[in-house]
């Protein structure tokens, strides 16, 4: 058989690392602590341990009991990390029509606001022009320092 037949789901491969790799060594530490305080429990029961050695042992349990949900909570930043990537890409996958179209109507607007600038903006310069004039005209500067009016292609 080819290497390309024998390829397995890469989501089955996935979730299988994860329960090798984060899943599994954190269920083992929490049996081990369970273990350790059954075997404790049967071992003060039974009287094979004095208070001294009690007090010994829980504190390094105890440590171990504390340091078990601080390295389930430094796992909890990852889950959410997988989480937003797998919405995200879901999400994009059904906001793509409205992107899209969103997209094409500030295109259509784009161009046409492009054409119209200069329709709009020449009554503007008109304006500007007109006023230019009267200003150097009430100062009684020459007419030949005003800027002179031409035509332009795009008129």
């Amino acid at each position: 058989m080819s290497q390309a037949a024998r390829k397995a789901n890469p989501v089955a491969e996935h979730k299988r690392a994860v329960r090798l790799k984060i899943v599994g060594p954190v269920m083992l530490a929490a049996l081990a602590l369970v273990g350790v305080c059954s075997v404790l429990i049967l071992a003060v029961v039974g009287g094979a341990l004095e208070s001294k050695q009690i007090s010994i042992v829980m504190g390094i349990v105890a440590t171990a009991f504390l340091a078990l949900p601080l390295a389930i909570l430094c796992l909890v930043p990852y889950v959410v990390l997988a989480a937003l990537a797998a919405l995200t890409g879901r999400g994009y996958a059904g906001v793509r029509g409205p992107l899209r179209s969103a997209r094409r109507a500030t295109e259509r607007l784009a161009q046409t606001t492009a054409a119209a600038a200069p329709r709009l903006a020449r009554p503007l310069v008109t304006m500007n022009v007109r006023l230019t004039r009267w200003e150097h005209t009430l100062r009684g500067q020459p007419g030949s320092a005003l800027p002179v009016e031409r035509k332009t292609s795009h008129e």
